[in-house]
């Protein structure tokens, strides 16, 4: 089965982004939220009010233009503030609650980009949302799950909920609570919506969340850490070109769909490797239909819808902090990153190389990975990721690299992943200039080249020197985008702002390796113990793991009634597909398989049956990595960056790996009740068709390439707290927990 993503293709809706130069603007900054000096919620708190409206911004000065987005805007001490890409940034306190009101201001137009209306949800409101606290410890109801949403005009869905001791909000408005009982570590907010989700992160709903406490603020006074750090926020854009009616004829017939050159592009039609109505096959294609796999699926429904969903999308252009191919001056001293994997579905291997001088951006490259460079650049200490600090720091930007069944990564960072790194920058002269470059194969691992764009790659275009007429862009310009390899440069500068910070990279290793007040002391301070002993040995046949039960959950690809490609979490149950073929894959509106008491620890194996890395997303808690273990039963090392907790985990394929967690709830100061709904949250009740549910305290759980949990790789997570049910839900039979 051949699952290659979408791309570019004039036959199926081309569309390269304006050929870009690299590194003419510098990385924006990204404010800062300011909580209400004069909040009701007594001094142990902090109030915000956040806007989500629609705005335009240039994201490249050769988009003059500027882009339409949407996004979040503090609006708590000044009403008229701007959104802002990636912001605004709140930073917390550990222990300190925060309490947002979010007041959705989008118009009332149809969205700017296409729709699906055949996913579940596809005829909700264009201009609903549900903020999503990305790694909170969060009440369910402030959790921002896929029903949890609202419009500007008091629309609602059916899981949507208030904080009950907060002034009842106007239509149009949420209130949340989010309990900040975690360590320090980078969170982040983003829309969650059930029909768009995979578009509304895409076009800036997506903000960072940053946790503090007192055993990090101490690394800070004693200047083992420069700070909280610069945040890198990285996600892949393709934008509308001059040129957009040739490139993609259905597009510029679409006056919804953003016209102007610098507008956002996004895929809409399904691009199949076999011709629809004959099986022949297609070589600009990129997925293939189930009415021509073996066996087919049954009773297709034809035509394919237009628009239609896609598997997966690569886009062709990086940008962080909301610019394309920014740059960012730095002192020869050492710098601390937060970087963040905001992309749809793009995974990426992250370096740091000196840049050739003279050639407008290329990295001078190690022959092979193992090749250690003449001049070796500069160390990437990484200290935390998205679950907080570390045990212990893990040197990146070395020889030889970390590897995956023969496929060498420095910094792997798939989508929703974290890294909380130092970069040392001393030592180097005035003028140097360093490349962020990613070679990561889209999608990972196989990859399929028309997604890897760099200078002097293929033509896959159908004109020019070279082309291949596989429906894909043509030679990349040296100096030039579409290039998703040089994602940003350093230029080091002595004269840049300055950070007030000069302890050396040594000293730093020195501290942080220190057993009481360096990593491991704050580690076994300010993070739970494991769940199962550390070095659990695990096979394919274990049964129990550090003496819980072994549940195993599976990772399928499967087809929709429309013959698609769609993929889906399930365990291991077998049923019968639309191809007459067991599989074992289940529907977010199905069944519900993943519960527990609260308090309870469980220990669950995914097994990856699809030829994808999959990043798997837990709301509500982190999760220790306990093992991997490949198919012929061989144990695969946990890399050193995984050694403490996590919430998005990259699952292999042919890999089995194992984790363990704990379904502890937050404590709030009011009572959280039980979400009942509809099996099918966007549909109507109906007692036999679409009965109610009692999903206790309800999560979810999910692949985060964001075209994956759309369709439908995402499946309900039920918590349940010891109490007595009302009595006539109970005689009525309304509430069902399966």
């Amino acid at each position: 089965m051949d699952q290659n993503g979408i791309g570019t293709t004039k036959a199926y809706g081309f569309a390269q982004s304006p050929i870009l130069s690299k590194f003419v603007d510098p990385l924006p900054s990204i404010p800062i939220a300011t909580p209400d000096p004069g909040q009701p919620y007594g001094p142990n708190c902090d109030y915000y009010v956040i806007g989500i409206q629609q705005y335009s911004m240039v994201m490249h000065s050769e988009m003059p233009l500027g882009t339409k987005l949407r996004g979040y805007v503090d609006l708590t001490t000044n009403p008229v503030n701007t959104p802002s890409f990636g912001g605004p940034l709140i930073v917390a306190q550990k222990g300190r609650p925060v309490r947002i009101k979010y007041i959705n201001q989008l118009p009332q137009d149809n969205f700017f980009l296409p729709l699906d209306t055949t996913l579940m949800g596809g005829m909700l409101p264009q201009n609903a949302v549900s903020v999503h606290l990305h790694g909170g410890f969060t009440p369910w109801i402030s959790d921002g799950t896929p029903f949890q949403w609202f419009t500007p005009s008091g629309q609602t869905g059916p899981s949507y909920s208030n904080v009950p001791d907060m002034p009842t909000p106007n239509p149009g408005e949420e209130t949340v609570y989010y309990s900040n009982d975690q360590s320090a570590r980078l969170l982040w907010y983003h829309d969650h919506f059930v029909a768009m989700t995979r578009v509304n992160p895409y076009v800036g709903l997506a903000a960072g969340y940053l946790i503090t406490d007192s055993e990090e603020q101490a690394l800070i006074n004693n200047n083992t850490l420069p700070g909280y750090g610069v945040p890198l926020i990285i996600q892949d854009k393709s934008f509308v070109a001059a040129d957009i009616a040739t490139q993609d004829p259905t597009w510029a017939a679409n006056p919804d769909w953003g016209q102007t050159v610098g507008s956002l592009w996004y895929p809409h039609i399904y691009e199949v490797n076999q011709d629809a109505a004959t099986g022949a096959p297609v070589p600009s294609g990129r997925v293939d239909y189930g009415k021509w796999v073996y066996p087919p699926v049954q009773n297709v429904t034809e035509p394919l819808p237009t628009p239609s969903c896609v598997p997966e999308f690569f886009a062709d252009t990086p940008v962080i902090n909301g610019k394309a191919y920014p740059y960012q001056a730095v002192r020869p001293q050492v710098y601390r990153f937060r970087v963040l994997n905001g992309s749809n579905a793009r995974n990426y291997n992250l370096q740091l190389y000196f840049e050739q001088p003279g050639d407008n951006g290329e990295p001078v490259l190690p022959a092979t990975p193992v090749t250690p460079l003449v001049t070796a650049p500069p160390t990437i200490l990484q200290i935390g990721n998205e679950g907080g600090f570390l045990p212990a720091y893990t040197e990146l930007n070395t020889n030889p690299p970390a590897q995956w069944d023969g496929i060498h990564y420095n910094l792997w960072l798939a989508p929703a992943e974290r890294a909380d790194v130092l970069i040392d920058f001393s030592g180097l002269p005035d003028g140097t200039r360093l490349i962020l470059y990613n070679d990561m194969a889209a999608p990972a691992p196989g990859g399929d080249p028309r997604n890897d764009y760099f200078t002097g790659d293929p033509n896959f275009s159908s004109t020019g020197p070279g082309a291949l007429s596989m429906g894909g862009a043509p030679t990349t310009l040296i100096g030039k985008g579409p290039n998703t390899r040089t994602l940003m440069e350093f230029r080091v500068d002595s004269n840049a702002p300055d950070p007030a910070f000069n302890t050396s990279l040594a000293t730093i290793k020195t501290r942080l390796a220190d057993p009481n007040t360096g990593l491991p002391g704050i580690f076994a301070r300010s993070q739970p113990g494991p769940i199962v002993p550390l070095n659990t040995a695990v096979n394919n046949r274990s049964a129990t793991v550090g003496g819980l039960p072994n549940q195993i959950k599976t990772l399928n690809e499967d087809f929709d009634d429309y013959g698609r490609l769609i993929q889906k979490i399930g365990t291991a149950q077998y049923h019968l597909n639309n191809q007459g073929m067991y599989i074992q894959g289940f529907g977010y509106d199905e069944k519900v398989t993943e519960t527990g008491m609260a308090g309870a620890k469980q220990v669950w194996t995914v097994v990856n049956n699809t030829g994808d890395v999959h990043p798997i997303h837990f709301h509500l808690f982190n999760v220790q990595v306990v093992a991997r273990t490949d198919w012929a039963g061989n144990s695969l090392p946990v890399d050193p960056n995984e050694q403490g907790w996590k919430e998005t985990v990259r699952m292999f394929p042919g890999t089995n790996t194992t984790v363990a967690l704990k379904l502890d709830l937050p404590k709030t100061p009011f009572p959280v009740k039980d979400s009942v709904r509809p099996r099918n949250g966007a549909m109507p009740f109906d007692a036999v068709m679409n009965p109610l549910v009692n999903f206790g305290h309800e999560y979810v759980w999910h692949c985060h390439i964001l075209e994956h949990e759309e369709h439908d790789m995402m499946r309900p997570l039920s918590v349940y707290q010891v109490r007595v049910l009302p009595g006539i839900f109970s005689l009525l039979g309304l509430l069902q927990t399966n």
